[in-house]
């Protein structure tokens, strides 16, 4: 015959019930802090030196950009005055563009300087070091992005590389919707797609400048090279 289990007294039910109602995760979770008091403490350091770590990084960088914008700042108007330069190797009082690259080239600062050096470069005559610049530099889809490309495109240009030179002016005109540069850099790339012999690539560089744009002050010159190109192409 089974026997029968005394039942819990009173007493043990509402200790047992303590222990499965709030107080007793609260007795639970303190006997855990007790038993494993390093570990929690560590893991509190780790992630307390995580966060310092994170916001003295971005303290650094922030500090960084701003020491590079003004020296960017300070020195672009030797570039504006056409002391190109000075520009680029620094007045004594503050770096130069080369200098500010080397240094903070991976902030938006030194990006700006690759532009401004492969400008002052070009406007030098040093075309293969304005060239590493200009394709060095990262160019978005704007008026100064748009510009650094057709740096390129000249440059190709004047080694006679028409077919890259004719794409590159291409690609900058479709870079920046502006009814006064682009107009110029569809008719370059018609005038280096002639040179190449690519005459309906030329061809379809100048009916893009006049579709879509038919105010341009170049349509007396876009006109008179659509007819030059057609008759090469009979």
């Amino acid at each position: 015959m089974a026997k029968l289990k005394a039942p819990k007294s009173v007493t043990r039910r509402t200790a047992d019930a303590g222990r499965d109602g709030p107080r007793g995760w609260v007795e639970r979770a303190q006997d855990f802090y007790f038993e494993r008091k390093s570990l929690v403490t560590g893991l509190a350091a780790a992630v307390i030196i995580i966060v310092a770590g994170i916001l003295g990084f971005n303290y650094i960088q922030g500090e960084r950009v701003r020491q590079a914008e003004e020296l960017l700042g300070g020195i672009i108007m030797h570039y504006e005055n056409g002391d190109y330069r000075t520009a680029l190797d620094g007045s004594g009082e503050t770096l130069g563009l080369l200098d500010i690259i080397d240094q903070y080239g991976s902030l938006s600062a030194g990006n700006m300087a690759r532009f401004y050096a492969g400008d002052a470069l070009f406007r030098l005559g040093n075309y293969d070091e304005a060239l590493v610049y200009f394709e060095a530099f990262d160019a978005k889809d704007n008026l100064v992005g748009a510009s650094a490309i057709a740096g390129q495109a000249a440059i190709y240009e004047l080694r006679q590389d028409y077919e890259q030179a004719g794409a590159l002016y291409r690609r900058a005109a479709g870079m920046e919707d502006n009814s006064l540069r682009s107009p110029v850099y569809l008719v370059a790339a018609s005038r280096a797609y002639s040179e190449a012999g690519q005459f309906e690539r030329a061809e379809e560089a100048l009916e893009t400048a006049i579709e879509q744009y038919p105010d341009t002050d170049l349509e007396d010159e876009i006109e008179f090279r659509l007819g030059f190109v057609r008759v090469r192409m009979n």
